[in-house]
């Protein structure tokens, strides 16, 4: 783990911090022109248990394409450009149980939260809305000045190539998974089970760290409650095209490539 993402309140704080100031934007935003934002449909199932059931066989098959990627056992990676292509047809094969999840029950994009209606406005909210909460980061931790070095990785052609296509999918595997999650079971379990797991995902690190009781409750609520915020705002938003620029700026900030 570098030192950018050590595992305290100088860095879950400021994280925290900026993913609020970011969805906040957004409520915002929404509420001072609510005509600006594409006013998607809501979907429904004919059959929302049986999608929900299909959630662990894409699970399953990601996970499984995963390991064959990891065994080499997927398009060669030579160097060069070839190679960042390879790269991402590798990724697009690693999530494809999704999409023929959505195909073979003949829905729709919009079941993922993915429509390319007025995209160059999702876009833009999403970009404006990544740098305030990149700035919002940096200025909690008083590093005010490494937005110049942040600006100039984050549009790089090479780290762009290579690492938004898995950070934007990481958002639409999200959303499929909470849409299932809504039409078998409703809202608040929706919201409120994989904020959960996610957060007990990451107390097995804090036990091994020999983090106090304390601290471990402290972050499961704070862990929690902001993906609970996250669903809830990309949930009204029908959209994940503007979270993955916000997930993406925030991952070259915090340096996670």
């Amino acid at each position: 783990m570098n030192d950018v993402q050590q595992a305290s309140a100088y860095f879950w704080i400021p994280l925290i911090g900026a993913y609020v100031a970011a969805l906040l934007g957004w409520m915002a935003l929404v509420r001072w022109r609510p005509g600006l934002w594409p006013a998607e449909r809501a979907t429904r199932s004919d059959r929302p248990w049986l999608d929900f059931a299909l959630v662990f066989v894409a699970a399953s098959g990601i996970l499984g394409i995963g390991a064959l990627h990891r065994q080499g056992w997927l398009l060669p990676q030579p160097p060069g450009p070839l190679g960042t292509v390879l790269w991402n047809l590798n990724v697009l094969l690693i999530y494809s149980p999704i999409l023929v999840i959505v195909l073979a029950r003949r829905q729709g994009l919009e079941t993922l939260y993915l429509s390319p209606r007025r995209w160059p406005i999702k876009f833009g909210v999403g970009s404006a809305l990544g740098l305030l909460g990149v700035a919002v980061f940096f200025v909690a931790r008083g590093q005010a000045p490494t937005l110049v070095a942040w600006g100039r990785d984050v549009v790089d052609p090479a780290r762009l190539a290579k690492y938004f296509l898995p950070v934007f999918l990481e958002g639409v595997a999200l959303a499929f998974v909470f849409v299932r999650l809504r039409w078998a079971m409703g809202l608040g379990p929706a919201l409120v089970i994989p904020a959960l797991l996610f957060a007990l995902a990451h107390v097995p690190n804090s036990l091994a760290e020999g983090r106090s009781a304390g601290y471990i409750a402290t972050f499961l609520i704070l862990n929690s409650g902001l993906v609970v915020l996250i669903l809830y705002v990309v949930q009204r938003s029908r959209d994940v095209l503007w979270l993955g620029m916000v997930h993406y700026m925030m991952d070259v900030a915090i340096e996670a490539f």
